[in-house]
């Protein structure tokens, strides 16, 4: 088992995925025998993260039972129709007082994997940097790290940006990691996504 971290995760899986074109939410889609915030929680679980907190809202009964016999902590955010910040500061409150930073990560990227979220953690433990963020081709995708010294703007925050308001605040703080490959960073917001990627 990897040395576990001091870094807590949270999952974002409270919005209602108005643009995913079907009546089930993305968050509760079927891939691979399992839904898509199963697979990210399982992952997730599986990486050096010190916890794991998802945050869940639409259809808040059944996105938490698919994520059944699993260690994470659900916490439910009743004002997500807000946007992605409320689920910031619902996921943020229930984190650890110990953590040392907080990985926001997205429900939507099957791809999402162990190595990616193991990475992020060690550039964050070897140079400091308050925001850690992947990249592909000079793109900046997600899950993105905080550290704490951000938690308190993070907990201010408002709309439907989430934590990416921050980068233009932090720009000179924001640490990188160049992937060689795109696919961990790909979501599925549209009907052209699923298409594509077969689900």
């Amino acid at each position: 088992m990897p040395i576990s971290s001091t870094v807590s995760g949270v999952l974002l899986a409270a919005g209602p995925s108005l643009r995913f074109g079907t009546d089930l939410p993305k968050q509760l889609w079927p891939i691979e025998g399992e839904t898509l915030v199963r697979r990210v929680a399982r992952r997730a679980l599986s990486s050096r993260l010190a916890e794991v907190v998802v945050v869940v809202g639409h259809r808040a009964d059944q996105v938490s039972a698919a994520l059944d016999g699993l260690q994470v902590e659900v916490v439910e955010n009743p004002g997500f129709s807000a946007g992605q910040a409320s689920s910031v500061r619902v996921g943020l409150g229930a984190v650890g007082s110990e953590a040392s930073g907080t990985l926001f990560m997205p429900s939507d990227q099957p791809y999402l994997d162990v190595e990616l979220i193991d990475d992020l953690i060690g550039l964050f433990e070897t140079t400091g940097g308050p925001i850690v963020v992947p990249t592909f081709g000079g793109t900046r995708g997600a899950p993105v790290l905080f550290a704490r010294s951000l938690f308190p703007e993070l907990e201010r925050l408002e709309g439907d940006a989430g934590g990416r308001q921050l980068f233009p605040l932090h720009a000179d703080g924001i640490v990188e990691l160049p992937l060689a490959n795109a696919a961990p960073l790909k979501d599925r917001d549209t009907p052209e996504d699923r298409q594509r990627l077969g689900f």
